[in-house]
């Protein structure tokens, strides 16, 4: 069992959540499912599909205070080229693994 690291009051106001992870910006055509975005702060939301066109990224993602079979929503469709602050590894546990 992985036991995540204890985080500070500032990163969570108050909650069990991490609501202002360190990110880094990361091209919209890069992004995978999994990663949490933070569309605006103290938003993550993790990436649950993504849809590419030739021109646009469409994910649907779910805050990360949501539940997993909430229905997730989508975020606004993203030029491949714009830039999103995506959280670097380690600001949250990997998901185990479904069996």
């Amino acid at each position: 069992m992985q036991v995540h690291r204890r985080m500070p009051a500032r990163k969570t106001e108050g909650t069990r959540y991490n609501l202002h992870p360190l990110t880094r910006p990361v091209e919209a055509q890069r992004l995978q499912v999994g990663d949490v975005v933070v569309p605006e702060p103290g938003c993550p939301a993790v990436i649950t599909s993504i849809r590419r066109t030739r021109t646009d990224v469409v994910c649907r993602v779910r805050y990360i205070w949501q539940l997993p079979h909430e229905t997730p929503w989508p975020l606004e469709r993203l030029a491949r080229a714009t830039r999103i602050p995506v959280a670097v590894p380690g600001e949250y546990p990997k998901p185990q693994p479904q069996r």
